[in-house]
């Protein structure tokens, strides 16, 4: 019998971070499967950080989900606020008739700061988004899913927690904290049947518009091309030209884990990392 992801259609996920790099990658993913979306995204720029997504691409990701025969609802919210989590997550399950099966923690950002540089509104953004940001998401979905008795929740970690890295000590901390709520969560949520689980990603290939926006950010901070700066960031897996993470790679590990497939698996951080936590 042929290996099939199972499960999926019909399900209704809730996605941060949704239109653009890892996140759009998902929606399409999701909906392509059968699976209808909410689609949580940031509409406005963060002072100091490379440019995130914008109602426009917002909208382009509700058509793009809605021309896969799915339902979708593109939902601005920056997660940071907490009235603004709860006000999404409340039209969600308004548009879904109750009901949330999957949440994906996907959205994020970086930046280079030294220690001794930091910049205090810089450091704020990245660990107020990562971390308190899909804290406040877990904090008004779970209810449905224990209600339910059933429920995914997929993080999106790093690659830079299993080795040492500078100029980004914010970041690693926020994915850090990430591993440690999913540890935590699983926990707490396994007597109500909620899996939860955690994907830490390497680098991501570049993508000019809804593509990953991470690389592009920092290779104008560093002087570089997006190739070469996609290289740089990419050192540190395994070597060979296979080695080299796309948005596509960490999706397929997303569906996986939010499918029936993964229903004995939780409290697991999965690498998607090209071999770096091997070295």
């Amino acid at each position: 019998m042929a290996a099939t992801l199972r499960g999926l259609e019909g399900k209704n996920v809730l996605i941060t971070g949704a239109a653009k790099g890892q996140g759009y990658s998902h929606s399409l993913a999701f909906a392509e499967a059968g699976a209808n979306i909410a689609a949580l995204d940031i509409t406005e720029e963060i002072p100091d950080i490379y440019p995130l997504a914008t109602a426009q691409m917002l909208e382009d990701t509700v058509a793009a989900v809605e021309a896969r025969g799915q339902r979708c609802i593109g939902l601005p919210c920056d997660i940071r606020d907490e009235a603004q989590v709860e006000a999404s997550v409340n039209k969600a399950l308004e548009f879904f008739d109750g009901r949330i099966d999957i949440v994906v923690n996907n959205a994020g950002m970086a930046a280079m700061d030294s220690i001794q540089t930091m910049r205090s509104h810089v450091m704020d953004a990245i660990i107020d988004t990562v971390v308190k940001g899909h804290m406040y998401v877990a904090k008004y979905t779970v209810p449905n899913m224990i209600g339910r008795g059933s429920g995914k929740i997929i993080n999106i970690s790093s690659g830079v927690t299993m080795s040492g890295h500078a100029q980004i000590s914010h970041y690693v901390a926020a994915k850090h904290a990430i591993q440690g709520l999913t540890s935590s969560w699983a926990m707490e949520l396994s007597e109500f049947g909620i899996n939860v689980n955690a994907i830490a990603p390497t680098t991501i290939k570049p993508g000019e518009g809804q593509g990953s926006g991470m690389v592009l950010g920092f290779a104008n901070e560093l002087g570089l091309d997006p190739a070469e700066a996609f290289e740089a960031l990419s050192a540190g897996n395994m070597p060979g030209a296979k080695w080299r993470t796309e948005c596509s790679h960490v999706t397929d590990a997303v569906l996986f884990l939010a499918s029936d497939n993964a229903d004995q698996i939780t409290g697991v951080v999965l690498p998607v990392d090209a071999g770096q936590g091997a070295k």
